[in-house]
């Protein structure tokens, strides 16, 4: 097997199934997408999953973990505006300290999962999780990863539990403003690993992460294209997922977080009124149908707590539509006709549910 696998890798022969792969991809975005701005993002998205996922190549092991960003607008499954996503690939089998400054922004979450976000299979698994509020000026993250709890911890050090089946570890910086606020600056340290350099690049190394790459993006897409379906069954509202993708998957476990799709006629908007709600953060967004969020760094495509303006009453009115109608919180619809729309709450009290109708848009003004 090892003898199979050197070849396919000197040959070429990996490399060409993973692009044979891709092309096969790319059936996925024509079979599920109904208009030329869903297409062309479409192929877009694989664009950057391939460029996410290639990424993976650059690891050397859980032995030498590294903290690395998740790629440049590599979004995925409703991906927050306002986070910056971190990830980290480690074993289980390994103990870790993570150690850097918490920063200023609003909130930093560690959770330690097992399982991956594209492969088809078992759902995934949280063994720990930890979550940082109300920073400090120079405060000072200081944290042992490890499958059996130490038996003694330093001062202000804390304890992020693994298992043995644990492979990643995801970090979220949340801001409320990201003009104001610096995200966390963390280093992960392997305590008993083999120490010294990372071996040099080998034919499963690379034959094993071309194959998981494109069964990565191939996952991924099928995974938000069964979202999507299941959206489309309830148009233009906002409820929670199924346990095993929300709470119980991939999402921060102190969230409570609605999904939907929505689609708009010209000359319509959709009017969200959130309620008065003692969260610690909540967040609106707009995404296309790949559950990507719209441009944020361009447009008026997401609104969250500190952003809102409110109503008398502590209601936070959000209206989408093409055009601005007018008033605050306006989300803009990017000329799309149609997408995928997220709400989340962060460490609500009591989770209150927003309401949801369809207007015409000249009424509003």
């Amino acid at each position: 097997m090892s003898d199979a696998i050197h070849e396919d890798a000197v040959s070429g022969k990996a490399w060409a199934d993973f692009c044979d792969s891709l092309k096969e991809a790319g059936r996925l975005i024509v079979e599920n997408s109904t208009d030329d701005i869903d297409r062309l993002e479409g192929f877009r998205y694989l664009s950057r999953l391939t460029r996410g996922e290639l990424g993976r190549l650059e690891h050397h092991g859980p032995a030498y973990a590294r903290v690395l960003p998740i790629a440049h607008n590599v979004k995925i499954g409703c991906d927050n505006p306002d986070a910056l996503y971190q990830g980290v690939s480690i074993s289980g089998a390994f103990d870790y300290r993570i150690r850097g400054l918490r920063g200023t922004v609003n909130y930093l979450s560690l959770n330690a999962l097992s399982g991956s976000f594209g492969l088809q299979g078992a759902p995934p698994g949280r063994q720990g999780s930890l979550a940082f509020n109300d920073p400090q000026p120079g405060e000072i993250v200081d944290v042992i990863a490890s499958a059996r709890e130490p038996e003694q911890l330093e001062l202000a050090q804390r304890w992020l539990q693994t298992g043995p089946e644990t492979n990643q570890i995801v970090i979220r910086n949340f801001y409320l403003d990201r003009t104001a606020e610096r995200p966390s600056e963390l280093q992960i340290e392997c305590l008993n690993g083999p120490g010294g350099t990372p071996p040099p690049l080998s034919a499963p190394h690379l034959t094993h992460g071309l194959a998981r790459a494109a069964l990565g993006v191939h996952g991924i897409v099928r995974r938000f294209v069964e979202w999507l379906d299941m959206f489309q069954e309830r148009p233009n509202t906002l409820e929670f997922l199924p346990n095993k993708d929300g709470p119980g998957g991939w999402g921060d476990p102190t969230q409570a977080f609605r999904h939907g799709y929505w689609i708009l006629a010209p000359g319509q908007a959709l009017v969200i009124d959130v309620p008065p709600i003692d969260a610690y953060y909540w967040n609106f967004q707009l995404n296309n149908i790949w559950e990507e969020s719209l441009d944020y760094d361009w447009l008026q495509v997401t609104v969250n707590k500190h952003s809102a303006v409110y109503e008398p009453d502590g209601t936070a009115r959000i209206i989408v539509a093409d055009e601005d109608p007018g008033f605050a919180n306006w989300i803009d619809t990017a000329h799309h006709r149609h997408g995928t729309m997220g709400l989340r709450y962060n460490q609500a009290v009591l989770d209150i549910a927003p309401t949801l109708r369809v207007a015409d848009a000249a009424d509003l003004r």
